[in-house]
């Protein structure tokens, strides 16, 4: 009794069965404009900007969405209170997501081809990064395509070597020029793309690493999982549209809808 699966069971098994017993006062459910605005204004206060009419529209419809799952939560005979709606709202989206579907291994595979993208390895390089007082010039040890040790004593502030990393990897640490020069520079060249108060920093490209992609067997728990995801977000917003047209929504100021 004590796993959760089992307790959204009972409660979708609950839900159902409490529906039938609503009466006709039971199915509609008003909501003043205010309600609506204050919440678009919420919405607005979060994104720091002001909403165009299609995202107005999206955050009512959700509002709405919101009540009519507080209702079913409430038929459940969960306590009324204002300051725990957001909870009931939470609990009925588990209990109608709860049965875990698995997809079938055509359905897995057929999802992986169709979302190729979402499993490809970046192009990356694994970099050879020299820090030099500034001004000074690289060592010519290195000019020479030695090693970061082979250089004399002291020429060298710091070194490190810094494996497989995307271009956006780059762009976050040195920024987007200076990565932008590393990642375009030919294999073996030093080019002396960064300054810091350190001193000048130089990076050599030592190897490249194609993008690729790979077969389903390499990533076939993680297509699993986000095949999962979305038929459990189809599902559920499927389940939340059955459960809203069993109600008359009414809005102040508006017609029914």
């Amino acid at each position: 009794m004590r796993e959760p699966l089992l307790h959204f069971v009972l409660l979708a098994a609950a839900l159902f069965g409490a529906s039938s017993l609503l009466g006709p006062s039971d199915d509609a459910i008003e909501i003043t404009q205010e309600e609506l605005e204050w919440r678009i204004l919420q919405v607005e206060a979060q994104e720091g900007r002001r909403l165009d009419d299609t995202e107005r529209v999206l955050v009512r419809e959700r509002y709405i969405d919101e009540r009519v799952l507080v209702r079913e939560a409430r038929a459940l005979g969960l306590e009324e209170d204002e300051r725990i709606d957001d909870i009931l709202v939470q609990k009925m989206l588990h209990v109608l997501s709860g049965d875990v579907i698995q997809p079938t291994d055509d359905e897995l595979a057929t999802y992986y081809r169709m979302n190729l993208d979402r499993y490809a390895t970046e192009e990356t390089v694994t970099v050879d990064e020299v820090v030099v007082a500034s001004g000074a010039a690289l060592p010519r040890e290195l000019r020479d395509g030695g090693e970061p040790a082979d250089a004399p004593p002291g020429s060298l502030v710091a070194s490190r070597l810094m494996p497989r990393l995307s271009l956006e990897d780059l762009t976050q640490v040195f920024g987007e020029g200076p990565a932008a020069s590393v990642f375009g520079t030919e294999r073996g060249s030093w080019v002396d793309a960064y300054e810091s108060v350190r001193g000048d920093h130089w990076f050599r490209v030592r190897e490249r690493h194609e993008a690729t992609v790979p077969p389903l067997e390499v990533v076939r728990e993680a297509a699993r999982l986000d095949w999962i995801a979305e038929q459990e977000d189809r599902r559920l917003l499927a389940r939340v549209a059955e459960l809203r047209a069993r109600y008359e929504i009414r809005v102040e100021g508006e017609g029914g809808s």
